[in-house]
Formats: C-alpha cells, sequence, structure tokens
C-alpha cells in the first residue's frame, strides 16, 4: 500500500468514526481531512516544524476537562 492510499484509508475510517456512514464522493486523503477539521469545533494548534524533531520530543496536548 502506498503512503497515498494509507492516507486515504485513515481518513475514510476517521469519517465513519466522527460521521458514521460513507464519505462524500470525490474527496481522498488530505481533502477529506480538510473537511472534517473544518466544520469542527476543534481548538486551534501551531504546529512543529523542524527537521531536527524527534519523536521522544513530541508531547500530546493536554486532556480537555
Amino acid at each position: 500500500m502506498t503512503r497515498e492510499q494509507q492516507i486515504d484509508q485513515e481518513a475514510r475510517d476517521l469519517w465513519q468514526a466522527l460521521k458514521g456512514g460513507t464519505p462524500p464522493e470525490g474527496l481522498r486523503g488530505s481533502e477529506l481531512l480538510n473537511v472534517l477539521v473544518s466544520g469542527s469545533d476543534l481548538p486551534s494548534y501551531q504546529r512543529l516544524h523542524s527537521p531536527f524533531l524527534r519523536e521522544s520530543q513530541i508531547s500530546p496536548p493536554p486532556q480537555r476537562v
């Protein structure tokens, strides 16, 4: 499975988990993720972009109470 196919599959799985049913036709991967995120009440966050970022340096966001 290619990287793009994996992204497509994960986006479809996320759609089903959040919205139920099948995702809209014609939307794949990042487009589908954009639709999910743009219509949600998720708090904004700043992405970390660094070629030196290691997995051990990443911590999850604080849990909402």
